[in-house]
């Protein structure tokens, strides 16, 4: 049996276990794979093996490192990448990541060279691989970091390979104490920091506020083009609200997001609605359930529009709204020019809404203890649906099959609403200062 199958099946048994016993195979689950994945002593042989593997490098001269299959992954990634460059400013860093992310890197300092590789998700396909095959055989690396639990280490020949296991672990162990911030890009860049914590300079800064992506111009242009097109002026704060998730454990129920829309539409501000790319024509059904009076209200941004410039029209918003999928990451990371590395606006509060998928991991938020603030210069809150099944293996949204969706039952809706009508007044002050400072 080969290992996309054996993950199919693992995630379909314990998919089923909750639909039968929702309240206590949540519970059993957790505690089975949290003492199991997250055993202490099995983190301290998953962490002497990668030691082991570092001490097999005869030099540091030349990494590769491997990015899981999905959008939010490849921005996660380069958090480990950052930390490789603080630790080795000299060294030659090499990333791969899905294809559709590239535009976001051209012009980081941290990578010396990108492979954009990755056709889909969540399984690599042949193509993925025998290109992962190729670029590992091309150069000689003296250690290859294998982020992802779809691709085995075989792939990569005789290289010298750390793979994702100890920072996996340590993720699912992390979960048992709500305190200990566990924010996955905050741990990429802590896994590799802690690998080669005996090489790092001790006049280096290893502070690590998040990651960045840098914009064109190009992207930057459309979105201000986008803006004046619809006649959306710089005085008026603006929500931008993504209805689309890459899995239904994740996708916010229709239901909900018509009663949030109507609910923010009484914030006096512009309201943006994301296409869907995954559930196709999702904001079509939104706006039709929508009341009559609040349909013109919502200036929804076409499927068509790319996904840098997107970025781009997050950046030029007050909050984005979203559950736990790749924009997500792309809205909190750090934005700047790849034409001259200037800083963008860096002024969204992300506001994020999680159902299946564990908040304390892939969220973000400023305010709650054990949680790792978005890198902007704004409020970041994670909104947490009481579900009474999640457990540490909805992780893995792609490879879930649950029959009966109760991820987000019992979110509160009214609490997203006053911390959004809190910030948009913030929101306003700053755009009428700035205007008042460019005219």
């Amino acid at each position: 049996m080969n290992k996309e199958v054996q993950h199919k099946n693992l995630f379909h048994l314990t998919s089923l276990v909750t639909d039968y016993f929702p309240i206590r195979g949540a519970q059993m689950l957790d505690v089975f794979f949290k003492n199991l994945l997250g055993n202490k002593l099995l983190i301290k042989s998953f962490y002497l093996q990668s030691k082991h593997r570092v001490s097999k490098a005869k030099k540091f001269n030349r990494f590769l490192v491997v990015a899981d299959l999905n959008i939010g992954d490849a921005i996660i990634c380069s958090s480990g990448v950052s930390a490789l460059r603080k630790i080795f400013p000299d060294a030659e860093i090499d990333l791969v990541i899905k294809k559709s992310t590239k535009d976001f890197f051209i012009g980081n300092p941290d990578i010396s060279n990108l492979f954009p590789v990755y056709n889909g998700a969540p399984y690599p396909t042949e193509s993925d691989v025998k290109e992962l095959s190729q670029i590992s055989a091309s150069k000689d690396y003296d250690i290859i970091i294998n982020f992802s639990p779809m691709l085995n280490d075989k792939i990569f020949g005789e290289n010298n390979v750390v793979n994702y296991t100890l920072m996996a672990a340590q993720l699912v162990r992390n979960e048992m104490f709500d305190e200990t911030v566990n924010n996955v890009s905050y741990q990429a860049f802590f896994f590799i920091k802690n690998l080669f914590d005996g090489y790092m300079s001790t006049d280096v800064d290893d502070k690590f506020e998040g990651p960045s992506i840098y914009l064109s111009d190009e992207a930057i242009e459309t979105a201000n083009n986008f803006l004046l097109k619809n006649n959306i002026s710089g005085l008026q704060p603006i929500i931008f609200f993504n209805p689309d998730a890459s899995a239904k454990y994740t996708r916010i129920p229709l239901e909900i997001q018509v009663d949030l829309l109507k609910e923010l539409r009484n914030l006096d501000c512009t309201i943006l609605l994301g296409a869907g790319h995954v559930e196709k024509n999702i904001e079509k059904k939104i706006i039709q359930m929508l009341p009559e009076e609040n349909k013109n209200a919502v200036v929804v941004v076409p499927p068509e529009f790319k996904l840098d410039a997107y970025t781009a029209l997050i950046d030029l918003s007050d909050i984005y709204i979203t559950g736990d999928t790749g924009p997500l990451h792309l809205a909190s990371a750090r934005k700047f020019s790849n034409k001259n590395g200037g800083s963008l606006r860096n002024k969204t509060a992300i506001f994020s809404i999680f159902g299946g998928t564990p908040s304390h991991i892939y969220g973000f938020d400023s305010k709650m203890p054990g949680y790792f603030a978005a890198n902007q210069d704004a409020p970041s809150r994670a909104f947490i649906a009481p579900s009474p099944c999640r457990n540490i293996t909805c992780i893995n949204k792609l490879a879930k099959t649950c029959g009966t969706v109760r991820c987000f039952n019992s979110l509160n809706v009214n609490e997203i609403i006053v911390e959004s009508a809190n910030h948009l007044e913030t929101a306003r002050l700053y755009r009428s200062i700035n205007s008042k400072n460019v005219s």
